[in-house]
């Protein structure tokens, strides 16, 4: 049986080879697919929603099994080597009038992966939930704006050097900002 939304994203993936995302209608899907906008809209409510789709889809795999602090590394430069692999799709989504899709995207794909490192590293410190999050909000913001900077300037620089400088640069400070919050807690409890 055909499996319509892998057809459809293929699709996108395709058109974003030449073209920037704002560029490409449901027309355009429709037309190369073969089949009606109905059956677009039944998988997808918008553009922009099969290309949230895509990205979940291709960098789930990229991430998962690496959220803890000896293996986040691997899990960040996998996911900056599947944008590099897919250049054209992120770059052409990138350059389009809904940049902010990208951000999200990478802050929210980000947020994910980093808050297992921050919860793990959190075991044995007396931290609110609260505490946990600004900490992963903290390390998410700085992750993101650096692939963001790379994807705005081509990703030029291999993935590895970038990685193993954010590493060198945060070693030890997950668990350095967690104790920091666990001891203003104590006093003042």
């Amino acid at each position: 049986m055909r499996n319509l939304k892998n057809d459809f994203a293929e699709s996108v993936k395709k058109m974003l080879d030449s073209k920037t995302l704002d560029k490409i209608t449901v027309t355009d899907i429709v037309n190369d697919c073969k089949v009606s906008r109905q059956a677009f809209y039944y998988h997808f409510s918008d553009i922009y929603d099969i290309v949230e789709w895509i990205f979940k889809q291709e960098t789930e795999y990229a991430l998962e099994k690496h959220q803890n602090i000896d293996t986040w590394q691997i899990g960040y430069c996998n996911l900056l080597n599947w944008l590099r692999d897919n250049r054209s799709l992120v770059t052409n989504t990138y350059k389009s009038i809904q940049r902010e899709y990208i951000e999200n995207f990478m802050y929210n794909v980000l947020f994910n992966h980093i808050n297992q490192v921050v919860e793990d590293q959190a075991k044995g410190f007396n931290v609110s939930k609260y505490q946990k999050e600004f900490v992963t909000k903290y390390f998410t913001l700085a992750f993101s704006a650096i692939a963001l900077d790379w994807i705005r300037n081509g990703m030029k620089e291999e993935p590895q050097k970038i990685v193993k400088n954010i590493e060198v640069l945060v070693r030890g400070d997950f668990k350095k900002a967690l104790e920091k919050m666990h001891a203003e807690n104590m006093l003042y409890r």
